[in-house]
C-alpha cells in the first residue's frame, strides 16, 4: 500500500510540474502601430523555439501562432521576431534557433471594427538540458476597449 501511495504521490508531482510552463506570456496591444505584442518571459535554463527554424522538419517544434477569425480584423504580414541565437544542438542533431530569458513576437493587423477583442493560442516548445515539453497558451487581448 505504500508503494501505491508514493507512486500516486510522485505521478502527481510530475504532472502538476509539468503544467507549470517554464515561459509567462504578455499580451498587449500598440494602438498607435496597429501591432499585437506577446511578451514570452523564460525561465533561467530553458529555450523558446523561434518562428523560423534552420531545420523545420528536424529537431524541436517551432513557436506558432494561431488566430481565431473574424472579419473585424485582418492579419498584415507573418509574426516577426526577435533575432535568435542559432546553434549546433547535439540532442537534435541538428541547428536550433532559439531564445532565453526574453523575447518578443509582434503581429501587424488591420482593425475593421472600432471595439474588438482578438483570441488564439501559441503552440511552443519549451526544453533545458535535461528534457523538453511542448505547450498551449491561449489569449484575448481588447483593441480600442470602451472607456
Amino acid at each position: 500500500m505504500q508503494s501505491f501511495i508514493l507512486f500516486y504521490l510522485l505521478f502527481f508531482f510530475s504532472i502538476s510540474n509539468f503544467s507549470q510552463s517554464p515561459v509567462t506570456w504578455k499580451v498587449s496591444f500598440q494602438k498607435n502601430e496597429n501591432i499585437i505584442s506577446f511578451d514570452a518571459k523564460i525561465d533561467n535554463n530553458w529555450h523558446l523555439y523561434a518562428v523560423e527554424l534552420p531545420s523545420p522538419n528536424q529537431g524541436p517544434l517551432p513557436t506558432k501562432f494561431h488566430f481565431n477569425s473574424s472579419n473585424n480584423f485582418s492579419l498584415i504580414g507573418k509574426i516577426q521576431e526577435q533575432k535568435p541565437q542559432i546553434k549546433y544542438d547535439e540532442n537534435f542533431g541538428v541547428k536550433i534557433a532559439y531564445f532565453e530569458n526574453k523575447t518578443t513576437f509582434k503581429q501587424k493587423i488591420g482593425i475593421h471594427k472600432d471595439c474588438l477583442q482578438i483570441s488564439g493560442f501559441i503552440e511552443y516548445m519549451t526544453c533545458n538540458d535535461k528534457t523538453c515539453y511542448p505547450y498551449k497558451f491561449e489569449f484575448k487581448t481588447m483593441i480600442n476597449p470602451p472607456n
